[in-house]
């Protein structure tokens, strides 16, 4: 039986060359890292809705309007991940570091990496749900509450790294 993943061996797996915030003066290239994966994970998320948009209009299904709604939220998250201020200054232009504080922020990129992965897959599911009306309003439903929560968490993310 192998030993359980942590959280930080858990990032470090998937994104490449972060460093867990190990060193002070990593600290704005591992916030950078983690950001640049999150938002090229809901770039592909949003390539794929514009996808099922094609193959919906191709249908003529119901669901159009909402499934362009959510591409233009994965739009908005895509700039607000990839385009915040590098290190959130606020936070990394402290001169001490507490352990908790980087373990609590290791916490929130972790949930977003998660929570970008799942937006992903939930796409898939509305990809695969197109021809059937009642599937595809559960899977809309369902992305819809995978959006939100990442809002939250990028949200709550952004507030604590900027030290409110």
């Amino acid at each position: 039986m192998g030993k359980e993943t942590s959280i930080v061996e858990k990032l470090e797996l998937a994104v490449p060359g972060f460093h867990g915030y190990k060193k002070k003066e990593l600290l704005r290239e591992d916030d950078r890292l983690v950001r640049g994966k999150v938002a090229d994970i809901i770039a592909q998320a949003r390539r794929e809705m514009e996808r099922a948009i094609q193959r919906c209009a191709m249908v003529n299904c119901a669901q159009l309007m909402a499934l362009d709604t959510m591409r233009k939220k994965l739009m908005a998250l895509e700039s607000r991940v990839r385009h915040a201020e590098a290190g959130y200054r606020g936070y990394f232009d402290r001169v001490k570091f507490k352990e908790e504080e980087l373990n609590r922020l290791i916490e929130y990129d972790a949930k977003m990496v998660e929570l970008a992965e799942d937006i992903l897959n939930g796409i898939g599911a509305i990809n695969g749900q197109i021809a059937n009306p009642q599937a595809l309003g559960m899977a809309v439903l369902e992305l819809d509450d995978k959006l939100n929560s990442f809002e939250e968490v990028l949200s709550k993310r952004m507030s604590f790294a900027a030290g409110e």
